[in-house]
C-alpha cells in the first residue's frame, strides 16, 4: 500500500514547518520539554541530507525508486509566550511523532479518556527523560497531561 500526500498536504507541511523548531533535537537534555496547544498536524515525505526522498526498502529508509514513502508525522505546538526564547521566537515547536514520543502522548490521551489528539488540544509537560536503558537506541519520554479541546 502506498501512502500518497496531496499537493495541499505538502504545501501545509512546508508552511507550518517553517519556524517550528524541534524541542527534542540532538542536543536535548533530560528534563527538556514542551507544553502548549496543538495548532497543526503535519505529514511529510522524509528526505535525506541531500534532499532525496526516502522509501522503505527491506524495512530501512533508503533513496530508491520503489517501496512505500517514509512519512513523518508532526504535531505543531504553540508554546506559551513566557516559554519563548526571545522576541523573534514565533512559539512554534514541531514534535516529530516517532514511536517513543507516540508512546508518551498515547498514555496522556488514554488518561484523558480522549479518542486521540485534536487541534486545539493541549499537551502539558511532554518531557525527554533520557535514553532507553538496555538498548543501543531509543528515548524515554513522559507526559504530564493531555487536555482535549473544549467542545
Amino acid at each position: 500500500m502506498t501512502n500518497a500526500l496531496t499537493d495541499l498536504d505538502q504545501i501545509n507541511a512546508e508552511l507550518m514547518g517553517q519556524g517550528a523548531t524541534n524541542p527534542f533535537g540532538k542536543d536535548v537534555q533530560p528534563g527538556d520539554g514542551v507544553s502548549g496547544e496543538i495548532v497543526a498536524v503535519v505529514r511529510r515525505h522524509r528526505h535525506n541530507s541531500q534532499g532525496m526522498p526516502l522509501y522503505w526498502v527491506n524495512r530501512k529508509p533508503q533513496v530508491s525508486t520503489v517501496g512505500d514513502p517514509v512519512i513523518d508525522s508532526q504535531l505543531i505546538i504553540e508554546i506559551d509566550a513566557a516559554a519563548r526564547v526571545d522576541k523573534q521566537d514565533e512559539g512554534l515547536r514541531a514534535v516529530t511523532m516517532d514511536r517513543d514520543v507516540q508512546r508518551a502522548i498515547s498514555a496522556g490521551v488514554r488518561r484523558a479518556r480522549a479518542g486521540g489528539v485534536a487541534l486545539g488540544g493541549r499537551i502539558e509537560g511532554l518531557l525527554y527523560v533520557g535514553p532507553m536503558k538496555d538498548s543501543s537506541y531509543g528515548r524515554v519520554y513522559d507526559i504530564g497531561s493531555y487536555t482535549p479541546p473544549a467542545a
